[in-house]
């Protein structure tokens, strides 16, 4: 017993118990009193169900006022394999977009594993409807194979890469994330969760060894740095947090807490260089120590000088991994960008530069209005109104991507501007599908859709409409709809100082 349990291997086993408590711990810490994580939230409407029956698709050609709209349309019968509901047999009708080159639309089969859910129509009953595929099978067997990988070339050492890579993952998605929309101070969170991953990785990696502590302490100090030159230059190039749209979706998570947009930015950078950092400062340690190990002769100003060597041959190819993975993470944004403005400058200045509000609204909404051949017609008068830029920003273009979404191809959407007495009025008119009268009242519940399978089938989320009404209220204001089936819709806003 003695033999087995060597100082090693007793530190390797606290470290291990540490690491566990720290994340439940931690995670109960995160989640308490933050009702977004409480059972019976959202994610109790959907359900893991088999598909069991199908139609064949069907192409359907709907004429509305001299435009057309061309989808496909299959009835696809589910049984549901969990919750309250298992074992019940549903059939939905499910509506495709029309497949082209751009994209490719994967029609339900047999067998097929899906995530189902539902709304209740006007009359309380439950309108089921297909959210997504199930991707966790594929995707497990892709992680499995990952770490038997990583054990077949790195065996036991390879083993611990394994499990510091969960309890790292862990970290991140059971504490870091929930602490931040419960509201927490993301400066100190990401603090404690890049600390944790740091001592946990290289404690299980390397065990209690110079190098791992020299490896820390360099680890630590990069991300410091990268931290500190984060929070310097946020102000210095005018980093407001509101990047895009889906900067206000994230403000607005927490109903109780605003979210800080630029502390998730800070978050995102030092999470994002925690790994490359830690890779750097390890692989020198290391390259030092067998070094030393071979050549113990080495003084200390030799060992240093190869160090600095060995770091300036791994930083030329570090700064290229660092900027291909940050650039592959973003390469739709980057492919849109570039499709709007190929300057560089303008690109590399854009959260800096303040565009007026109705020429970034027709720029932002350029390319999917050209994707769906819908025309997007501007009727806007000068005048002046009070308002944050970005945010009605992201109002305009969720209105205008909502009535895109709606319209066929060939059909027109009309974004409307006047100064009135009651203030500048906004409309976006399109001439979509309309939306029934029972639907009106709940169009803006966030999760909600009108046309369930269409929006799934878009990539829509239920989100836009709930964000355009929380952004009118912090306006004063209030979104109105008039809509009818087969017809279209207008929303209009009305922003107080129009008639000035």
């Amino acid at each position: 017993m003695k033999r087995f349990l060597t100082r090693d291997r007793l530190f390797y086993l606290a470290v291990l118990a540490v690491s566990v408590l720290f994340l439940i711990v931690g995670n109960r810490i995160a989640v308490s009193g933050n009702a977004y994580f409480q059972s019976g939230s959202r994610a109790d409407t959907y359900y893991r169900s088999e598909v069991i029956a199908v139609t064949e698709p069907e192409r359907v050609e709907a004429a509305y006022d001299g435009w057309t709209d061309v989808h496909y349309e299959q009835d696809v019968t589910l049984r549901i394999d969990e919750g309250a509901v298992r074992g019940e047999v549903v059939t939905v009708h499910q509506q495709f977009a029309e497949p082209n080159d751009g994209y490719k639309v994967f029609f339900y089969e047999v067998g097929d594993r899906v995530f189902a859910g539902f709304n209740f129509d006007s009359e309380m009953e439950p309108e089921w409807f297909i959210a997504d595929h199930l991707r966790e099978g594929p995707m497990l067997a892709l992680v499995i194979a990952f770490f038997a990988l990583i054990i077949a070339f790195g065996r036991f050492k390879g083993f611990n890469t394994v499990v510091s890579l969960v309890f790292t993952c862990a970290a991140v998605f059971f504490i870091m994330i929930p602490a931040i929309i419960k509201g927490e101070n993301i400066y100190l969170v990401t603090f404690i969760t890049a600390t944790y991953t740091i001592v946990m990785t290289l404690a299980i990696v390397a065990g209690v060894h110079p190098k791992s502590v020299a490896a820390a302490v360099g680890c630590i100090c990069g991300v410091g740095f990268a931290g500190l030159l984060t929070l310097a230059m946020q102000d210095v190039m005018y980093i407001s947090g509101l990047i895009d749209e889906d900067s206000s979706f994230v403000m607005y998570i927490n109903a109780d807490a605003v979210i800080d947009l630029r502390g998730v930015i800070f978050a995102a950078i030092v999470i994002g260089a925690l790994g490359a950092t830690m890779d750097v400062a390890m692989s020198i340690a290391s390259s030092l120590d067998e070094l030393l190990y071979h050549r113990p002769d080495l003084s200390d100003f030799e060992l240093m000088r190869s160090g600095l060597n060995i770091g300036r041959d791994i930083i030329g190819t570090m700064a290229n991994t660092l900027v291909l993975a940050y650039v592959g993470s973003s390469l739709h944004t980057i492919l849109l960008l570039l499709a709007y403005n190929n300057d560089l400058g303008s690109i590399i200045n854009r959260e800096n530069i303040a565009v007026e509000l109705l020429q970034s609204v027709a720029g932002s909404m350029a390319y999917p209005m050209a994707q769906s051949r819908v025309t997007l017609i501007q009727d806007v008068a000068p005048g002046q109104f009070r308002g944050e830029g970005n945010l009605l920003h992201t109002l305009l273009y969720n209105l205008l991507d909502n009535a895109r979404k709606a319209s066929g191809e060939g059909a027109t959407v009309t974004l409307f501007g006047r100064p009135e007495e009651t203030g500048y009025v906004f409309r976006v008119i399109d001439q979509g599908r309309g939306i029934p009268p029972e639907a009106l009242d709940r169009i803006t519940e966030p999760f909600y859709m009108v046309d369930k399978s269409r929006a799934r089938a878009q990539g829509g989320a239920g989100l836009g409409l709930a964000l355009c009404r929380r952004i009118a209220q912090a306006h004063g204001t209030q979104l109105v709809y008039t809509s009818q089936v087969g017809k279209g819709t207008t929303v209009e806003i009305t922003l107080g100082g129009g008639a000035g």
